[in-house]
């Protein structure tokens, strides 16, 4: 109505304004349900807090991250085997009596496929012609 009114150009000063102060209806209900859904998820947490499957800030990569530096500073190669099956199976290694930890090896070493290595030189079969 004001551009037709006072005949003004699209690149007038007064018409770039009016277009900049525009605000788009969708993008105000879609910000104000955001804004509704946000506070309701911080309430839910909150409430939850105490619940190690909602409520905990710690993400499963913060978990992952802090395995990957204790076994960084792990001295020997079986501690940081140690470290890594007891954050995976969460098992206390050191509540095993010697006997136990060794037979828990001899069962990984002899079922896993993690630590094994590939059969063979990694040259392959030749074949015929």
């Amino acid at each position: 109505m004001i551009k037709n009114k006072y005949s003004l150009s699209d690149s007038d000063h007064y018409m770039c304004s009016l277009k900049a102060a525009l605000i788009n209806e969708n993008n105000y209900f879609d910000n104000l349900l955001g804004n509704d859904i946000s506070a309701i998820a911080k309430d839910l947490r909150e409430l939850h807090k105490k619940d190690s499957n909602t409520g905990s800030y710690d993400t499963v990569f913060d978990e992952f991250m802090d395995t990957c530096e204790e076994v960084q500073k792990a001295d020997s190669i079986t501690q940081k085997q140690m470290l890594t099956y007891s954050k995976l199976f969460q098992m206390n290694f050191t509540k095993m009596d010697p006997y136990e930890f060794k037979t828990f090896m001899d069962i990984v070493e002899r079922y896993s496929t993690a630590f094994k290595s590939a059969k063979g030189n990694g040259h392959g079969k030749r074949k015929r012609k």
